[in-house]
């Protein structure tokens, strides 16, 4: 019981730090202000088409969901983020869940348990409500939080299904439905897809023997669905390199981070458990991925799966408190605080206003739009003649209207 309401206290304040700041609608950047316009036209137009006609369908969830938001609170920045808000405190809670069906022993009281099993959980949880790029991604008008959580319950699924003597469809569909949804936010939740039949056929093979022909069958219609996709991905194989960018933000921003992980993949190893497997095979494939496959390197592509990095953290915090004292419980929430005072440029201990885009690595202008169209929506007015030239066209609709004729573009 206590220890559900020190999850309950957790996630709480994971709520209040990621709506804190957020209703004073602050400029959108670049890569929001296409979630902006489309969600607008499916309030107008009950779908995603600009006036020129131009149709998305990417992304559809997100815009969807934004849209839903806006209908509820009103078309602003504020509605259009929050469901990135929900997504960032419910990670929180699958988090919790994960870490929960990976390395407590459920088969024996909770009094009983070794102190790193019964607190692993909440130090996982607990890392992710205050480190910055979980607050920072989780109140953007992007999908990568929705993503993220989908990610971590579709492992969780899965490895609920993995512990079963009987393939169990419940927990199968609950996969399916997390690979779905992710995939509709964004064409990286297909990975998901690929952990975890990976996963599953690497631990369960013996359920799918039957439907080797199917899956095969299958697998040619996926390829020729997404085949210009696919061949636009791995057709670049070999020219791209971005695997020293990736390292650099890991280690340069998170090195402490990193270390405990490798201090909890090591005694997992040592003391001859799987469950650090899944958690691998997720952080092994998506590095791969966004390091050899993508041609930009973005820290949100490697942020899906920032998760099960964290998770590995917390298992090596409750080895190191263990070796201290294996009795003491709340030594480890003792270490827990100096190490997040440790990492304090990357953990906040009071909610901001503002969380830097480039906090770990600069690579997206922060510009505030809404003072500069501000400013170009006056003089246009003023100079009913002029013409704006932009090249990233979705600021302008966003802010000065959808009907390029309004603000004299051409």
């Amino acid at each position: 019981m206590k220890i559900r309401l020190l999850l309950f206290f957790v996630i709480s304040i994971g709520l209040l730090y990621r709506l804190y700041g957020l209703g004073e609608n602050l400029s959108f950047w670049s890569d929001e202000n296409p979630v902006a316009i489309f969600t607008r036209t499916i309030l107008e137009k009950r779908k995603p088409i600009l006036s020129k006609g131009y149709f998305t369908k990417d992304q559809q969830l997100q815009y969807w969901l934004s849209a839903i938001s806006a209908k509820i609170f009103g078309l602003n920045e504020f509605a259009i983020r929050f469901p990135s808000v929900i997504f960032g405190v419910l990670t929180i809670w699958v988090v919790y869940l994960l870490a929960k069906e990976l390395f407590v022993n459920s088969s024996t009281s909770e009094e009983s348990k070794p102190t790193s099993e019964v607190f692993i959980p909440l130090v996982a949880a607990t890392l992710i409500t205050f480190l910055k790029i979980e607050i920072l991604w989780s109140r953007q008008a992007r999908p990568y939080q929705a993503l993220q959580f989908f990610f971590v319950l579709g492992a969780w699924f899965v490895y609920k299904l993995t512990k079963e003597e009987k393939f169990n469809w419940r927990y199968f569909s609950g996969f399916l439905i997390c690979g779905i949804l992710a995939s509709l936010m964004h064409g990286l939740g297909l990975i998901l897809f690929f952990n975890g039949f990976l996963y599953l056929l690497l631990f369960r093979f013996f359920w799918f023997k039957k439907w080797i022909l199917p899956a095969i069958l299958l697998a040619l219609v996926f390829g020729y669905v997404f085949r210009v996709q696919i061949f636009s991905v791995f057709s670049s194989f070999g020219d791209i390199n971005n695997f020293f960018y990736y390292r650099v933000f890991l280690w340069h921003n998170y090195s402490l981070l990193v270390f405990l992980a490798l201090v909890g993949f090591l005694f997992q190893i040592f003391q001859k458990k799987k469950t650090w497997l899944i958690l691998i095979l997720f952080l092994a494939i998506q590095g791969f991925i966004v390091s050899f496959l993508l041609p930009q390197p973005f820290t949100r592509y490697i942020y899906l799966v920032f998760p099960f990095l964290v998770l590995l953290s917390a298992v090596g915090l409750g080895e190191i408190a263990k070796i201290i004292s294996p009795k003491k419980r709340w030594l480890i929430l003792v270490i827990l605080v100096i190490f997040i005072v440790a990492m304090g440029n990357k953990f906040t201990l009071f909610p901001q206003k503002v969380y830097s885009l480039n906090e770990d690595m600069q690579e997206i202008p922060e510009v505030d739009w809404k003072k500069v169209y501000g400013f170009v929506g006056e003089k246009l007015k003023e100079n009913p003649g002029a013409v704006l030239i932009a090249n990233w066209n979705d600021s302008p609709v966003w802010y000065l209207g959808a009907s390029p004729q309004a603000w004299g573009a051409i």
